[in-house]
């Protein structure tokens, strides 16, 4: 833990989903360790498949997130992390060698190796959001982690490239800088989400981790701890809500509501006289219908959704690698027997993955919806930890400057 990490400094992470805005605010207690001291959530209608579509209606709901969870932490924050998704999401493998210029590598080769590795033909409207080594390679000795230090002659990289649409990430800053805020970062929303919900473990044997959100569904696959194919399905939780809708003739409000008690892919018998209330959307009576009819429009959509996971994963490459199998997370996971419905279609485990417990004011235990903006305040904290003004110090004096630093700058936060 860095040494000034504090209980006065705040990390903020925003996450714009299709159906809603979340905002959370952590800081660290007096022993260092991260805490949830603010949460903020707004429902949004600005944005359609993950991309802004109405400036001023997401800036609405950004606004209003961002001042619930500032009057909890009363700490005028001025910026945030914040996730990026939509099928203009893309990804590339790269590599390169250079020559290590003093037979040891040092962190300018590392970089200019990676950075070589990156410069790869992208789309002219398309710009690099993430680099990710996936491993070195050290005069022909594979698979090295951290190559600094290491004796050589030639550094050599492949590195994981994400790109995203410029003009979207443009219109998300809009939107994040109308609403009084500066971005620290963007992160893909499943690389965010990894953090959160994936363990070191399930990361080693390999495991496709895929976030069902409002209106995408987010893939990456990660095996020997590293992250190897990311992708975008437009399909997701707003078509399950927006299929049952036209299948039962009610509004969206009460098919969302209806989704969220009654929706299962469970076929259970017992249920066969189970009738649920359908509101009308007339000055007619409201009306039933049998809980199988519901089962069915779900699964029908979600057999879609599936189909085109099962794609993405053969077309990774890295199919006969996943063995640690699925972890579903986000809203759209919640559907009852979505774990062993997924076992029975992908021939693999299967799990709901929660967020990991973070303390604070509020217990996200089981709220697969908040997986994507807890891993955006457990990947900015990572961040953080390997600048170098950071790390820690055992001079006294270089401490106390940087804890005076620290309370200096949460003073003029609270003051401007």
């Amino acid at each position: 833990m860095a040494n000034n990490s504090g209980k006065d400094e705040f990390i903020v992470a925003l996450d714009i989903g299709t159906t809603k805005v979340l905002c959370l605010v952590a800081d660290y207690d007096d022993d260092g360790q991260l805490r949830i001291v603010g949460v903020g959530q707004e429902n949004c209608q600005g944005l359609n498949k993950g991309v802004i579509s109405e400036i001023d209606a997401t800036v609405k709901s950004i606004r209003k997130a961002k001042d619930q969870a500032r009057a909890m932490t009363n700490c005028k924050f001025s910026s945030v992390t914040t996730g990026i998704a939509g099928n203009h999401i893309q990804s590339y493998n790269g590599n390169a060698a250079v020559n290590i210029l003093n037979d040891e590598v040092t962190e300018e080769d590392k970089i200019k190796a990676i950075l070589n590795a990156s410069d790869i033909s992208i789309p002219p409207d398309q710009e690099i959001l993430h680099r990710i080594p996936q491993y070195f390679t050290i005069d022909g000795q594979m698979g090295i982690k951290e190559p600094i230090g290491m004796a050589g002659k030639r550094l050599e990289v492949n590195v994981h490239v994400i790109t995203c649409s410029t003009t979207a990430k443009k219109n998300l800053t809009k939107c994040i800088e109308n609403s009084f805020l500066d971005v620290d970062e963007f992160v893909l929303q499943p690389v965010a989400s990894s953090y959160s919900v994936l363990t070191e473990e399930e990361k080693s044997l390999g495991v496709c981790l895929v976030d069902i959100g409002g209106g995408t569904t987010d893939i990456a696959i990660f095996t020997d701890g590293d992250i190897k194919h990311t992708a975008v399905v437009p399909v997701a939780g707003q078509n399950v809500t927006n299929d049952i809708r036209i299948g039962l003739c009610t509004s969206l409000e009460a098919s969302e509501e209806i989704k969220k008690k009654y929706g299962s892919l469970v076929n259970d018998a017992n249920d066969s006289e189970m009738k649920i209330p359908v509101p009308s959307v007339s000055d007619k009576p409201d009306s039933e219908i049998g809980k199988p009819i519901l089962t069915h429009i779900i699964t029908c959509r979600i057999d879609e959704i599936f189909k085109q996971i099962q794609d993405q994963i053969n077309s990774s490459g890295w199919a006969s690698k996943i063995r640690a199998g699925i972890v579903f997370t986000g809203g759209g996971s919640k559907i009852i027997g979505l774990d062993d419905y997924a076992e029975a279609k992908f021939s693999m485990p299967a799990r709901i993955g929660s967020p990991k417990s973070i303390p604070g004011i509020t217990n996200l235990n089981g709220l697969t919806r908040y997986s994507t903006a807890v891993g955006l305040l457990l990947y900015r904290e990572e961040q953080l930890k390997e600048m170098p003004h950071r790390q820690k110090s055992d001079n006294p004096f270089v401490s106390y400057i940087s804890n005076l630093w620290a309370k200096i700058s949460t003073y003029f936060q609270k003051e401007l």
